[in-house]
């Protein structure tokens, strides 16, 4: 992926530590008909689904869903390794596992079991 200076880019992403949300700012076309909307992912589940719309999108798209994942690990406290596997999941047709299950881990032992001690 070429380097890009990120003010060069369409988009800023930054986190809210008083909202704990990411909060995305992407603007629009060009000259006086440019606009920017800003969009909030309140949360680690929104934030997986962002990157999982934008991760095998053109080079700007992609750049984005690895921005947004960034955010989720540096400020959400997202495992990088389960995010993965949830973006995966999510682009994949066929998986069936709940999106918290994926990001989150199993709350429940075998057989629907609360896990031990708890």
């Amino acid at each position: 992926m070429p380097d890009v200076p990120a003010e060069q880019l369409p988009f800023r992403v930054e986190y809210d530590p008083k909202t704990r949300e990411v909060v995305l700012w992407m603007t629009y076309g060009t000259g006086p008909k440019q606009t920017t909307r800003r969009k909030t992912l309140p949360s680690l589940e929104a934030l997986a689904i962002a990157v999982a719309g934008h991760r095998y999108e053109a080079f700007l798209q992609s750049r984005l869903a690895n921005t947004l994942a960034q955010e989720a690990v540096t400020h959400l406290g997202a495992d990088p390794g389960r995010l993965e596997a949830a973006v995966r999941a999510l682009s994949g047709p066929t998986s069936t596992v709940p999106l918290g299950t994926l990001l989150h881990g199993s709350s429940t032992g075998p057989a629907g079991e609360p896990p031990a001690g708890g």
